[in-house]
């Protein structure tokens, strides 16, 4: 019989020879399908597992506008995205309002 090639769906990738699509890792993106390789998002822009896109702020930044638009995010990242504040903690995905204050110190408002 005769053999039909698939294109991996966006958000995976596959090796040459590959026999199935992988998602892409945390952290790296496939827009299109068909891409050999999963793309490392821009620095500090994060994405979750098999992403077609980097939509938020990776670990130790926040996202300062959480109504920007997620395309206006990825093309501009450092607009965007802002080093976490000292004495804080910013897992990924974290916006300004969700900050987290160590023990010990304290934050006047969740807009501050």
């Amino acid at each position: 019989g005769q053999s039909k090639c698939e294109s991996c769906p966006p958000g995976t990738s596959s090796n040459q020879g590959s026999v199935a699509c992988d998602a892409c890792e945390a952290g790296h993106y496939a827009t299109n399908a068909g891409q050999g390789l999963c793309v490392p998002c821009p620095k500090p822009l994060s994405s979750a597992y098999g992403s077609v896109t980097c939509s938020f702020c990776m670990d130790d930044y926040y996202l300062r506008n959480t109504s920007a638009d997620p395309d206006d995010i990825f093309k501009s990242p450092t607009e965007y995205c802002k080093p976490c504040p000292p004495n804080a903690d910013c897992p990924r995905n974290t916006t300004r309002e969700g900050i987290i204050v160590l023990r010990g110190y304290w934050r006047a408002s969740s807009s501050s």
